[in-house]
């Protein structure tokens, strides 16, 4: 059995999925925890209370944060790195039984669906996920049910 699905990626497209991928790995909670913190230290900053405990929590915290910011911007920056290369920013997708094969202007692969961990769901979009933090940004409106549901059947899926 094979589907055959034509993707047009766009940078937003591109950027919903890493948001979204890093708030279902990270964890709504975490960013929370990080505003809450921020908060806490700038109030305390501007509130003239700041103590040696709150600089040390800022030498730890900075650091951490800087770091979230460098990982983000070099994942958007490689994923939108397929725009600046040239040609039409789409991709055939041939989901067989054996795995999936991607073509584009830039090159095509074969990838066996054993590679494949999991499927991120989302209302608009699937991520499927390989290889520890990569994953295939898969648009629901651009794909059929049956291929959904074929996918589904290779991959299994978490919601």
């Amino acid at each position: 059995m094979s589907h055959t699905a034509t993707i047009t990626y766009t940078r937003a497209l591109v950027r919903k999925a890493l948001n979204r991928y890093l708030l279902r790995r990270l964890g709504w909670k975490f960013f929370a925890a990080l505003l809450v913190s921020l908060l806490v230290l700038a109030y305390a900053y501007f509130a003239d209370s700041w103590s040696w405990f709150l600089s040390v929590v800022t030498a730890i915290q900075a650091p951490a944060v800087a770091f979230l910011l460098v990982v983000y911007f070099a994942r958007l920056r490689a994923a939108e790195g397929f725009f600046d290369k040239g040609g039409e920013p789409v991709v055939t997708f041939q989901f067989e039984d054996g795995g999936i094969r991607t073509e584009s202007d830039l090159g095509s692969a074969d990838l066996k669906w054993q590679v494949f961990d999991e499927i991120l769901k989302f209302p608009d979009l699937w991520l499927v996920t390989y290889s520890k933090g990569c994953y295939m940004t898969l648009p629901l409106d651009q794909l059929t049910i049956e291929c959904k549901d074929f996918i589904e059947t290779k991959v299994g899926s978490k919601s």
